[in-house]
């Protein structure tokens, strides 16, 4: 017998199915999903240091060309709202260095607060070398620019500490003597062996790592913001979706470092003068918010909603109308998982192609001059007509979800059209089936 050729529904499924474990499993390591874990700890620090960024923006005379401010009344206020951004979202490095060795220890089930501790104080010696020249420490890597570092030296000194305590290589105090005051005791020969090797590494050796691992990074962080890169993530994470996983969760958000690397970069830049639609980055905020969520919900589910509303079945308008919503706010489950849009042969190749596509189309819009490019962290769940001009300061992103939208109603359409004939085809047999029943068992009676 022939072997039967699989169809190219079967064989999308099949290579998402297998994609999908290696990802899951990766996503749930300790590691990542405590670095995970951290950064979006940190995310309301870094959000309320995005509005003062905005309000910057709003009452500064050097943001934009006509040398006033937007908002006159806030004028004397710029300053300190640029100061206030500083202390917040300019040292998110810093916020992160508590917040991932906390979550790495309950991982590894180990006192929370020592690793919290530990983390800061390794982040500190790594990250800090002397004075400056007015004779202040330089915090220059608090902000994203020494994430990576943070990442390692948290993750590398709760591993160091877990050796140690592992191996009972500590200072045993009496029974009699208060656990708090053992475990502080306990700690200080794992602690003095990590604060002397970071200071042995920074100090003596004088190597920067935060100057090292960001020029040995940069090829890649610069070649990740892409077209093909925005467009393969967005294809990746869809398809995630497609089959019943959270391709946010399992995939986007491994991109969250990049991401906040790139909007403190582009904050940096409007805070020194450069226009917000000549900033460098245009993937700022990937993993979190940004262009990808103005295009991928916009295309892959708003579309659905207006047709399952203006549907013909029930069924369609009752999911379209309770799912409406939460659209708005991009809260998209109720439509995968209801319509659904999950295993669903029709519908799962326009679903991918309509968000991939829009993303590639917003990302070549967004690379202009003409719309302004992401600064500040605004939350996720924002509705993308409003999360673009908040995030960007420029009205004209509303472009980017509108033009999504009518791609991904373009796509949709006759994907749509043969899933309802699809299912008037189901509805027929079932009523032919039923109708001959009831024909049959009277005559038998």
């Amino acid at each position: 017998m022939e072997k039967q050729k699989k169809s190219l529904m079967d064989r999308l499924t099949d290579f998402t199915t297998k994609i999908s474990g290696p990802l899951g499993r990766f996503a749930n390591t300790d590691i990542i999903s405590s670095i995970v874990a951290g950064l979006v700890s940190v995310t309301p620090i870094i959000m309320i240091g995005s509005i003062f960024l905005i309000l910057y923006v709003l009452g500064s005379p050097d943001v934009g060309t006509s040398g006033q401010p937007l908002i006159g009344f806030l004028a004397p206020l710029a300053g300190k709202f640029a100061w206030m951004n500083n202390l917040t979202m300019n040292m998110m490095s810093l916020y992160c260095s508590v917040a991932i060795p906390y979550h790495y220890a309950q991982k590894k089930r180990m006192n929370t607060l020592t690793c919290s501790l530990l983390g800061l104080a390794t982040f500190l010696i790594f990250t800090i070398n002397g004075y400056d020249e007015a004779g202040g420490i330089s915090v220059a890597s608090f902000s994203a620019s020494g994430l990576f570092v943070c990442i390692i030296t948290s993750i590398v000194g709760v591993q160091i500490l877990k050796f140690f305590l592992d191996r009972n290589i500590t200072i045993k105090m009496p029974e009699s003597v208060p656990p708090n005051i053992g475990n502080a005791f306990g700690a200080l020969l794992p602690f003095a062996t990590i604060f002397s090797l970071a200071w042995l590494i920074r100090t003596i050796m004088n190597f920067d790592m935060v100057s090292w691992l960001n020029t040995l990074l940069e090829p890649i962080i610069s070649s990740s913001d892409s077209l093909w890169m925005a467009m393969f993530v967005t294809f990746v994470c869809l398809l995630l979706w497609s089959v019943g996983l959270h391709g946010d969760n399992m995939f986007l958000v491994l991109f969250t470092p990049f991401g906040l690397t790139w909007a403190d970069q582009n904050a940096s830049a409007l805070s020194s003068g450069v226009s917000n639609y000549d900033l460098p980055n245009i993937l700022a905020g990937l993993g979190g918010t940004g262009l990808l969520r103005l295009t991928i919900w916009t295309a892959a589910v708003w579309p659905l909603l207006v047709l399952m509303i203006l549907s013909k079945k029930k069924q369609f308008r009752t999911i379209g109308l309770t799912a409406l919503a939460p659209g708005i706010f991009t809260i998209v489950e109720p439509v995968i998982y209801g319509l659904p849009i999950a295993l669903n042969p029709y519908l799962m190749i326009p679903f991918v192609l309509s968000g991939t596509i829009s993303t590639g189309i917003g990302y070549l819009l967004m690379s202009t001059s003409f719309i302004g490019k992401f600064y500040a962290i605004v939350p996720w769940a924002t509705p993308p007509f409003l999360l673009g001009p908040l995030g960007t300061g420029d009205i004209k992103t509303v472009l980017i979800p509108v033009l999504s939208f009518v791609v991904g109603l373009v796509i949709y359409l006759p994907f749509w059209k043969v899933y309802n004939q699809s299912l008037d085809l189901t509805e027929k047999q079932a009523l032919d089936k039923q109708t001959e029943a009831e024909v049959i068992q009277p005559n038998e009676a």
